[in-house]
């Protein structure tokens, strides 16, 4: 992906990143086959052509199945993702203005907040 903005890095692979210490990676290239010698790294390109090998058999007609097994675990994961973290859609100001037409009490943020 080319970039569009000075400070954008001109790669799609920064999406795919994940945390050294996860090993995801590694467990993945791993998983093909491919591991980097010690103290090396893996050979140019790998990465890339891994994700181009990916695409092209997940665009095969015969892999309805793996397709399926995939985007199934894919959503089990951000599924795990969604309840982990909550969202706060209120501001000081909308929480303010609650308060000021009685939709809610200034008992009610109190007891609320420290719920919290």
């Amino acid at each position: 992906m080319p970039s569009s903005k000075p400070d954008q890095k001109g790669t799609a692979m920064d999406y795919l990143s994940a945390p050294r210490s996860d090993g995801l990676v590694k467990k993945l290239m791993s998983l093909l086959g491919y591991e980097a010698p010690k103290g090396k790294r893996l050979p140019a390109g790998v990465k890339y052509d891994t994700i181009k090998a990916l695409v092209d058999v997940l665009d095969a007609k015969d892999n309805d199945e793996f397709r399926s097994m995939l985007a199934t675990r894919i959503v089990e994961l951000q599924g795990a993702r969604r309840r982990g973290t909550g969202k706060v859609n209120a501001t000081p100001e909308s929480i303010v203005n609650a308060i000021k037409s009685g939709k809610i009490s200034l008992e009610e943020l109190k007891a609320s907040l420290e719920a919290l």
